[in-house]
């Protein structure tokens, strides 16, 4: 099953003195201002915590959020490194081949022939890409790049992906 939250980027240095803080999003191409009210998570480690932002804008480098209840530097400084993950239905639909990074995490990955591969156990940025890391039964450990070259085809329902990569 597919998570109803979506990690979206990373929460920065305040802002000013009255509460705004700079949030980096993973995809600054899309150059999206969040919708507000958002009830948002923030995440740190193993701790989830719920919010709200109440106010977004852009700057040249990605977005100044306000959060609901924290109106001063030192209260929102404490939110700063955390991660902030956004409601699943806000985001644009997902054209035909397209899927978040997030989903594949659990799957099975198979070649394109079937021949199993392993499990996704997680993903990570490079600077460059999208990296899968697929376990196998052996308990080898495979960085597969998350590029149309390497990923086939995803299917969420059955938890499967087909992908290709040069050993």
């Amino acid at each position: 099953m597919l998570s109803e939250w979506l990690p979206f980027g990373f929460l920065g240095r305040p802002h000013g003195v009255t509460g705004e803080i700079a949030f980096e999003p993973f995809n600054r191409a899309a150059g999206r201002v969040l919708p507000t009210p958002l009830d948002v998570r923030l995440i740190r480690g193993d701790n989830v915590r719920a919010a709200s932002v109440v106010a977004c804008r852009p700057v040249h480098a990605g977005l100044l959020l306000r959060f609901a209840g924290i109106d001063t530097r030192d209260g929102v400084a404490a939110l700063g490194g955390h991660a902030l993950s956004v409601p699943r239905k806000i985001l644009s639909p997902l054209v035909n081949g397209e899927f978040y990074i997030e989903d594949v995490v659990g799957c099975d990955a198979v070649k394109a022939d079937g021949t199993p591969i392993g499990h996704v156990t997680g993903t990570f940025w490079n600077g460059a890409q999208d990296v899968l890391t697929i376990v196998g039964e052996d308990g080898a450990e495979r960085l597969v790049p998350a590029v149309a070259s390497c990923i086939h085809s995803f299917d969420p329902h059955a938890r499967r992906l087909v992908v290709e990569y040069h050993e």
